[in-house]
Parts: C-alpha cells; sequence; structure tokens
C-alpha cells in the first residue's frame, strides 16, 4: 500500500495548524491574566508572588495556568495524531481535529467560567476525537503493514 498524499490533506494541515494558534492564544490569555493581576513574568500557582492575590483571584489565575498548561500538554499528540491519521484517513481525522480544536475551545472557556463542573462538555468532544484520531493512525499503519 502506498500513502498518496492529496488535496484533502490539507485540512489536515490546517487542523494541526489551529491547534497550534489555538495554544498559543490560550497562553497569551494566560499572559493576560497574570498581567492583569500584576504578576511578574515567571508567577506559577502557589508562588510566592500568587501569595497577595486574594482567594477568588488566586482562582481564576490558576484557571488560566491550568487551562494554558493542559493546552501544552496535549498539542504534540493532537497535532501528531491528525497529521499522520490524515495520511490514510484525511477526511475523519480532519473532522475528528475540528472536535478536538472545538470541543478544547469549550472545555478551555467551560473551566475559566465555572470550574471543574464546566470542563465535562469540552472532554466529550476532545477525549473522542483524540481516540478517533489515534485509532485511525494505527489501523491505518496496521492495513499498511497487512496485520489487518
Amino acid at each position: 500500500m502506498s500513502i498518496v498524499i492529496g488535496t484533502s490533506y490539507v485540512w489536515n494541515i490546517m487542523a494541526a495548524t489551529a491547534m497550534g494558534l489555538q495554544a498559543a492564544a490560550f497562553a497569551g490569555c494566560a499572559g493576560r491574566q497574570r498581567a492583569r493581576l500584576d504578576l511578574p513574568h515567571g508567577a506559577e500557582i502557589g508562588s510566592r508572588e500568587t501569595q497577595k492575590l486574594s482567594d477568588e483571584e488566586n482562582e481564576q489565575f490558576a484557571r488560566f495556568q491550568r487551562t494554558n498548561q493542559e493546552h501544552v500538554q496535549y498539542l504534540p499528540l493532537a497535532q501528531s495524531s491528525v497529521l499522520l491519521a490524515g495520511l490514510f484517513y484525511p477526511k475523519l481525522s480532519a473532522y475528528a481535529g475540528l472536535a478536538y480544536i472545538l470541543g478544547r475551545f469549550v472545555y478551555s472557556f467551560g473551566y475559566i467560567s465555572c470550574g471543574d463542573e464546566g470542563r465535562k462538555y469540552g472532554a466529550m468532544l476532545v477525549c473522542p476525537s483524540i481516540t478517533a484520531m489515534l485509532g485511525a493512525s494505527f489501523y491505518g499503519c496496521f492495513k499498511a503493514l497487512n496485520i489487518v
């Protein structure tokens, strides 16, 4: 089985690029939140710099930071999955990539505004989309190797 990269693969590249931009946008949101609270650039959750914050400000800061960290943690998996699965199933993985982007958006804003309860709706899109992309990638590999 040979892999032919067609024009539909461009959607996978766009999805991977959008994932990177989305992560950068939420890093910017976290940075603006840090500036709004008059915290130095390296301030982290639970650091000395955050001790001056009220409990509400500290919780808000923590939510922005966690959201940014979760974007960074999942970005390599999401981007590589949409690109690799796209070699075998470009449409399926592009749609799954879109679901990931939308899910991550809902997850992030839900978590920032409502806490733990707010992120469950986004997780309902993020988790299945990652699973679909990983499954498509592995299945495509197994099929190319004549294992299945």
